[in-house]
């Protein structure tokens, strides 16, 4: 521990960490302090990106991207001539997202991990930091005369952000595993809180402005200053003595694991991976149901049938972003916040639920899902049975997922819980991706051969 550290610690602190582990308790988490820090960062993990995702359609696909664009202030209307980048934007974000994502996720596992954790995340979140910044710099200037050269420059913002912030989840989760099981549900905590705020922000700024570049530049103005209040949120973590006996205690039996042998060759890492496997796959398979679902699917559940009026309790123009997002980000929030009370199903059964979420995905497709669009009949119309199983798959989602991260470090010797936790967050995105796969092969399933309604 550094002498500066030292310094910042009472009399009494500085005391027992010089205890040995076995012959005392660990210092308490004042004020739950190193608990709200590693929720932040499960915040700080989602914004930039969630942010990026909810202002795409608006901002991007049908103004930024749109030749010679033009954008009237008051009304926010806009016209211009599309262009293939504004016809196919949504897929080449999140080819250039999820691919370095994925890749440096994997690859971080392997790098230095017994390392300085703090200084792999500090970095990378720079890096988002930086490329948050230079989409800003971006949003009030007419980039409609150059829209190849723009788009070259979104993409490479996109996956320059996606490769540091898979660096930074998935380290994050790595850090959390040191702690006991609640800390590693923190960042699960957090994720669905940032989804939650997200959602409400685009609800309120659509009330609030028609201006898609007042909204641009606040969604990134918000996701710059989250990511410096958890650069900032560092300098108190490491003061900590509940941080620093943990990370220490976790430090030492990596140490004593290196010196028998055991760990850091390919072998060690292959053997863990064996341990913790049905961990693992516990984790992919609760992200892999999730995202077949959310928002790819419930996003397109309709409450009009062909040939019949709106009629559900809610205006139409905030079905979706009350039906699907807010739903889903609220539910899941008080899901992972139960999995922080409640353990339950235990390690070894904790798959029988995992494994039933998967029918969650057909009812959702045979839900009014492209109502105008689909080849086969719908099988579950009412919009409130739509409503009332979405709540369920969502809280199911926190709370399931919670339990999955929460468990995987768990399933190993503690020396190796940090590697586990990292191949956890590694599983979490690669169930992700899978996901959203997955629902593309859905749609295309559902809409296959002549429909059987037309608009």
């Amino acid at each position: 521990m550094a002498d500066a550290e030292l310094q910042l610690l009472s009399a009494g602190e500085k005391r027992a960490i010089a205890l040995d582990d076995e012959e005392r308790p660990p210092p308490p988490d004042k004020g739950n302090l190193v608990f709200f820090i590693i929720l932040l960062h499960g915040i700080g993990t989602l914004m930039p990106w969630n942010m990026f995702l909810n202002i795409s359609y608006d901002y991007y696909e049908t103004y930024k991207m749109l030749e010679n664009s033009t954008m009237n202030p008051e009304t926010g209307a806009v016209t211009g001539s599309p262009s293939v980048y504004s016809a196919n934007f949504q897929s080449y974000q999140m080819i250039a997202a999820q691919i370095p994502n994925l890749l440096l996720n994997f690859i971080n596992i392997f790098v230095v991990v017994r390392g300085d954790l703090v200084k792999r995340i500090s970095i990378s979140l720079s890096i988002v930091a930086v490329a948050v910044l230079s989409t800003m710099i971006f949003i009030y200037i007419d980039t409609s005369n150059w829209v190849s050269t723009f788009f070259v420059i979104t993409i490479i913002t996109i996956i320059v952000l996606n490769g540091a912030n898979g660096i930074y989840q998935n380290s994050i989760f790595g850090l959390a595993s040191d702690f006991p099981f609640k800390y590693t549900n923190a960042v699960i905590i957090g994720n669905n809180l940032c989804g939650t705020f997200v959602t409400v922000l685009s609800i309120a700024t659509k009330a609030f402005t028609k201006n898609v570049l007042d909204r641009a530049f606040a969604y990134f103005s918000i996701s710059l200053l989250t990511l410096g209040c958890c650069f900032a949120s560092f300098f108190v973590l490491k003061t900590k003595a509940f941080y620093i006996f943990f990370t220490e205690k976790a430090a030492r039996q990596r140490v004593s694991d290196n010196k028998n042998g055991s760990s850091g060759s390919f072998q060690s890492y292959l053997s863990t991976f064996k341990q913790a496997f049905w961990a693992l796959i516990n984790v992919y398979l609760v992200f892999f149901a999730t995202l077949a679902i959310f928002p790819g699917i419930m996003m397109y559940v309709r409450d009009e049938k062909p040939g019949e009026p709106y009629s559900f309790p809610l205006p139409q123009n905030y079905f979706m972003d009350v039906t699907t997002f807010l739903l889903f980000n609220v539910f899941a929030f008080f899901g992972s916040l139960l999995a922080g009370s409640i353990q339950w199903p235990s390690p070894g059964y904790l798959w029988i639920p995992v494994y039933l979420r998967l029918l969650f995905i057909p009812y959702f497709a045979m839900c009014n899902y492209l109502p105008y669009e689909r080849s086969y009949p719908v099988w579950f119309p009412s919009t409130w049975g739509f409503v009332i199983m979405g709540a369920l798959m969502s809280i199911s989602s926190g709370y399931f997922s919670g339990l999955a991260m929460m468990y995987a470090p768990k399933s190993v010797d503690p020396s190796k819980a940090r590697t586990v936790g990292m191949m956890a967050g590694f599983f979490l995105i690669f169930g992700i991706v899978s996901g959203l796969l997955f629902t593309m092969l859905v749609k295309l399933v559902i809409t296959a051969g002549t429909p059987i309604n037309s608009q």
